[in-house]
Order: structure tokens, then C-alpha cells, then sequence
């Protein structure tokens, strides 16, 4: 047995930019669902015509397949962290080298 802590690490969701994720994912499922609930009434009447119907089924059947299709889960996950990183990087420091440098500016500055 080795006496070293081993190293995990972190998930996206415990980062500082998941933390920014699960608010912004939080505020687009509430947003969502509102605008839906709001166009429900549109939806069913367009539903009504066997066009429309035929074309809202086309995009519903689009989103369906990128949703199951793991490339595009891939690409779509790895746009949002890229994101969410971004979004992060505007408040909070996320560049160890940064970070590193900052503090040593910090050190220099208390000689």
C-alpha cells in the first residue's frame, strides 16, 4: 500500500465553470419550458393543418436523431463546456498558470 493520497480528478459538475453550468442549464429548462407552455395554444392549432403537422413532425423526428445520435451529444457537450468556460473565465481566474502568476505578483508585493 502506498502512502500518497491518490489524485481524482474533478468532474465538470465540480468545477467552478459546472457550477456556471448547472445555473445557466437551470435558467434554459425554466425558459424552456415557459416559452413552451406560452406556445402550446400555436402548436396545436397549427397541428390541426396535415402540412404544418407533416413539417413539425420533420424537425421533431431532426431533434430526435441529433438527441440520440452520440456524435452530435459529443459535439453539443463539449461546445457547452467550452462555453460555460468561457462564461467562468469572466468572474472567476480558471488559468492555473494565471493563478500561479497573480499570487507570486501578490507575494512580490508584501516584501
Amino acid at each position: 500500500m502506498s502512502t500518497q493520497p491518490e489524485f481524482k480528478p474533478k468532474s465538470f459538475w465540480q468545477r467552478p465553470e459546472g457550477v456556471t453550468g448547472m445555473i445557466f442549464m437551470a435558467a434554459l429548462l425554466l425558459g424552456g419550458g415557459f416559452l413552451l407552455y406560452t406556445a402550446l395554444p400555436t402548436l396545436v392549432l397549427l397541428a390541426q393543418n396535415t402540412l404544418y403537422l407533416a413539417l413539425m413532425l420533420g424537425v421533431l423526428g431532426a431533434i430526435v436523431y441529433m438527441v440520440l445520435d452520440p456524435r452530435m451529444r459529443n459535439l453539443v457537450w463539449y461546445m457547452y463546456k467550452s462555453v460555460m468556460r468561457w462564461v467562468t473565465g469572466l468572474f472567476v481566474q480558471i488559468d492555473p498558470i494565471g493563478i500561479l502568476k497573480s499570487y507570486v505578483d501578490d507575494l512580490k508585493d508584501n516584501l
